[in-house]
């Protein structure tokens, strides 16, 4: 029976509830116009193409993120969207392929973005390298969720044997470690976005540096051994 009602969003949680429950390569225009109980011509009235299916089904993901706290530190505001956003993309382990290709385009995503490059313009960077630290930060998040919704549990016998290919190459020690199962992606994770918050307040504080070495506010020796604090 045709449901009553239909709509852009509508259409557009359907493909998301397909993409999870059968997986990304069942999302066609006849299967979604199956579950919405209607033509598929009818869909054309809602969406454009495939590909506006999957911008959209990206936006509906991104609304799922908390942007965080904006009173917290920066470290902490960092890590909330961080842990946010990799909570959002695992509960949508099948569209996480979608996430890692589809173009940042959404009200939300741009939103998040200008709040992104807002706070690295207060940390001194322009525009420019903000954008890149979004990305970079941005890619660690999705490469992450890539690889951990793409990892399933091994057995012995496999761990076993890939230590042993390992061991003709490096010593045995490093296969075990290289070969241990299962990966903590929890710790990984945590320990990636540390690494991040930890390069970019180094940037920023390197960045302070050579402004004030610039003006002469701080005499080259005296910039390499001051610490100028944290952002």
């Amino acid at each position: 029976m045709p449901r009553q009602g239909l709509n852009r969003r509508k259409v557009l949680e359907a493909a998301l509830r397909v993409v999870d429950e059968e997986g990304l390569g069942e999302l066609t225009m006849r299967r979604l116009a199956q579950v919405l109980g209607v033509e598929a011509p009818s869909l054309y009235k809602h969406i454009t193409a495939k590909d506006d299916i999957l911008d959209g089904i990206a936006g509906l993901v991104y609304e799922e993120i908390d942007f965080g706290d904006a009173s917290g530190s920066f470290s902490e505001r960092v890590h909330s969207y961080a842990s946010s956003c990799r909570r959002a993309l695992l509960r949508h382990p099948n569209a996480v392929p979608i996430m890692a290709t589809r173009p940042v385009t959404g009200k939300n995503t741009m939103a998040l973005a200008e709040t992104v490059i807002e706070q690295m313009h207060s940390l001194g960077f322009c525009t420019e390298v903000g954008r890149r630290i979004l990305n970079v930060s941005y890619g660690f998040i999705v490469g992450h969720a890539l690889a951990e919704v793409g990892s399933g549990p091994r057995s012995m016998a496999e761990i076993r044997e890939t230590r042993r290919s390992f061991e003709c190459v490096v010593s045995e020690d490093v296969a075990r470690t290289v070969a241990f199962d299962p990966v903590d992606h929890d710790a990984e994770f945590e320990l990636g976005i540390d690494l991040i918050i930890a390069g970019i307040e180094q940037r920023a504080a390197d960045l302070r540096a050579e402004r004030l070495v610039s003006t002469g506010q701080l005499g080259p020796a005296s910039a390499a051994q001051s610490p100028l604090g944290q952002p």
